[in-house]
């Protein structure tokens, strides 16, 4: 059981950064495979550009959960810099406040949108990929930014340390 905790607690406390990961590798790797074959055996890869499109928009959506699990989030900060620190920390608790009820909406809508084409049994034009397991990462990708915010909201408020200490290279694994 002890073997198995650290590689599932990396896995759950990585998870956005493991699904950019595997999405832009892929990409990669798969783009260069279409032109290869497309340029070189003049076989091109029927798809690839559509599958290449869905791991490019879940690889941004998990990438913008990470950037607010880690506060490295763009902003501008001209006028909130402006301020004491107690308006400060205000402001900076509505904002995130505002942008979790934000992400909230955007999930229940995905949501919507995700039972929506379970029930329709849509596919994508080029692959025949079940629309719903595009859809699913969106949704997924959408609630962890919210679920990110929220978490930064509660540490905020209990005194904990807001985000956590970007990863490098020598500590990840």
């Amino acid at each position: 059981m002890q073997l198995l905790k650290k590689p599932l607690t990396f896995l759950l406390s990585h998870f956005e950064e493991i699904i950019v990961v595997i999405c832009m590798f892929g990409i990669v790797i798969l783009t260069f495979t279409a032109v290869i074959a497309r340029y070189v055996f003049r076989m091109p890869i029927a798809g690839a550009d559509e599958i290449a499109t869905f791991m490019f928009l879940w690889a941004s959506l998990f990438g913008a959960a990470a950037a607010f699990k880690y506060n490295k989030h763009g902003g501008v900060p001209l006028l909130v810099d402006l301020l004491p620190a107690k308006l400060r920390r205000v402001s900076d608790l509505l904002v995130l406040i505002i942008t979790a009820m934000f992400f909230s909406f955007l999930s229940y809508y995905s949501w919507k949108f995700l039972s929506q084409s379970i029930r329709v049994g849509q596919t994508s034009p080029a692959t025949g990929i079940p629309v719903w397991t595009v859809n699913t990462g969106i949704f997924a990708a959408l609630s962890m930014c919210s679920i990110r915010c929220l978490e930064a909201v509660v540490r905020d408020l209990i005194g904990i340390s807001r985000f956590p200490a970007v990863p490098v290279s020598d500590n990840i694994i």
